[in-house]
């Protein structure tokens, strides 16, 4: 898988996307910052922490917050599910059933990594940032805060980024890929799916909204939210009496796990078939 893993990297390193991406981070955060320099925030504004929305790697409410590596890792996962698919792979390069396991099994790997490598630059262009803007930064967070709030982040990104990982393989098409990546990007997917049972719900009279509302507090989308709120509103128990912190740590864990698991099982054993 190591050997996979190296091979990838280097081809990625060589391809000109990943540094169309890089650009659209440096874009969204350094170059907001770049532009208050035209368009200057308003006098006296200064950042309330560094992980708020009034914070310094949010620019006080402008530019992006956290949530742009969970929007931008899905579609490069959509883009690395079919990459290989006209390569003649399928029946081909490994003829083993261990060999598939572990080609599709470092492919999720890689889209984690890759989830991982967006957010180190969102991070490493926000802090440019921060320096163009030469605003005070005030009430700034323990730093393991800072690095939790990323963390979970990144795990959020990673939930949906092998979700659309898993989609591109069993279709193989790029196309239904990307499709898949804008719906859970935009929280198509997970409020349609609640917005559909309360309906149910309120048809049929079934009393279901407690348990739906409770729920939806436990979905990716909603610890999105408080991520994107910062630090302190992710680490707080909220009226669910957990924190969204928890939450992330309960679902996305073990849901990257099955996610990553049930890919590499089905793709493998199909191509065999």
């Amino acid at each position: 898988m190591m050997a996979l893993l190296r091979s990838d990297l280097h081809r990625i390193l060589r391809s000109r996307w990943p540094w169309a991406v890089l650009g659209i981070v440096a874009l969204a955060t350094l170059g907001s910052a770049i532009l208050t320099i035209w368009w200057p925030l308003e006098p006296g504004v200064v950042y309330d922490g560094l992980t708020g929305r009034a914070g310094a790697l949010h620019l006080a409410g402008r530019g992006s917050s956290i949530s742009l590596v969970s929007t931008i890792a899905p579609f490069v996962a959509a883009h690395l599910s079919c990459a290989d698919s006209d390569a003649g792979f399928d029946r081909t390069l490994l003829s083993s059933l261990h060999g598939r396991a572990a080609y599709y099994a470092e492919k999720y790997l890689l889209a984690t990594l890759f989830s991982g490598a967006l957010l180190v630059a969102y991070l490493a262009f926000g802090g440019l940032g921060v320096l163009v803007t030469m605003r005070p930064v005030e009430n700034v967070e323990p730093l393991w805060q800072v690095v939790a709030w990323a963390g979970e982040g990144w795990l959020i990104s990673c939930v949906y980024a092998l979700a659309v990982l898993l989609v591109g393989q069993l279709v193989r098409s790029r196309a239904i890929a990307f499709i898949a990546a804008f719906l859970l990007t935009s929280a198509a997917v997970e409020q349609g799916f609640f917005s559909f049972l309360l309906l149910v719900d309120s048809a049929l009279g079934l009393g279901w909204a407690p348990a739906l509302e409770a729920a939806l507090a436990w979905m990716p989308y909603a610890v999105l939210v408080s991520v994107g709120n910062g630090a302190a509103d992710m680490l707080a128990v909220d009226a669910t009496g957990l924190s969204p912190a928890f939450r992330a740590l309960a679902v996305c864990v073990p849901l990257c796990a099955v996610l990553a698991g049930a890919g590499t099982l089905a793709t493998s054993r199909r191509d065999v078939s």
